[in-house]
This record gives C-alpha cells, structure tokens and sequence, in this order.
C-alpha cells in the first residue's frame, strides 16, 4: 500500500494543470489514484490506513526532489516548496487528526483538493516563466500517463 504522502503527491501535482495551463480544463484519465481512492473510500478505515502510512518529511522530500529535477529548481526555491510542502502535509495531517468520525473520503479529498491546490498556487507564483512552462510540460505528461505520478 502507498502512502498517504504518495497518493497526495499525484494528486497535488495534477491539481497544478489548471494553474499552469490557462483555461485548461481536461480532466485526468483513471490512473492507480482513482483506483487507490476507490479501495480506501470502501471501508471506514480508510482514514487509519491513511495515518499509519503518512510520512510527511518523505513525502516533502519527494516533492523537492521531483520539482528540482523537472522545473530546475534553485536552492531558495528548493527551500521555499519544501516549506510550502511541509505546511501542506501539516494541514492535511490536522484533518486526519481532528476531523470528526463522519468525515467521509469524499469530504477528505475535497478538502484536499483545496489545499492542494493553495499549495500549487504559491509554488507557481515563486516559479521562472521558463520553469512554468517546465511545469506545465510536466503535468502534461502526468496527466497522459506517459510519466509515472511518483518520483522515486
């Protein structure tokens, strides 16, 4: 099973199409994700499974690691979308551990969504026109499935 951080950074980075690609409104194709939401949105334990698998210092990690090599990122952008990154899992993490019992999956991922996409906005407001594009080229691929979602 993936980790909550796993599973969230495919979601977080398709939620940057529409603020990398004006007026780009594709939905993405079924992928692992959907069929990962899926199996947790059967069970009521979905939201202990999520919380025994979260790594958020990995999970920041891996979103550095993967923007750094796609978008060329310098240190201080290195630094600043490892905050950023840390402060989104921070808030989704919060969720987990304060949300009522009736909180669904859906309400989760919806919540998700939103803070997901606070977080693409700021990393794109930090970003080069040239490491935009870069970012738009990346999501492309991700959202064709010509490149896997989860960096190494």
């Amino acid at each position: 099973m993936r980790s909550i951080s796993m599973l969230l950074f495919g979601g977080v980075v398709a939620v940057s199409a529409p603020s990398c690609g004006k007026g780009q409104e594709k939905a993405a194709p079924a992928t692992d994700q959907t069929q990962q939401a899926d199996s947790l949105q059967g069970g009521a334990d979905w939201r202990e499974r999520m919380q025994r698998n979260h790594n958020a210092d990995s999970s920041a990690e891996q979103q550095v690691r993967r923007l750094t090599a796609d978008l060329n990122l310098t240190p201080a952008q290195q630094g600043k979308v490892r905050q950023l990154s840390r402060v989104h899992n921070d808030r989704i993490q919060k969720i987990l551990d304060t949300a009522p019992p009736t909180l669904t999956y859906a309400d989760f991922q919806t919540q998700v969504h939103a803070i997901s996409q606070e977080f693409h906005d700021s990393v794109n407001a930090m970003l080069t026109p040239s490491q935009l594009q870069l970012m738009k080229a990346m999501v492309g691929r991700l959202d064709s499935g010509t490149e896997a979602r989860h960096a190494p």
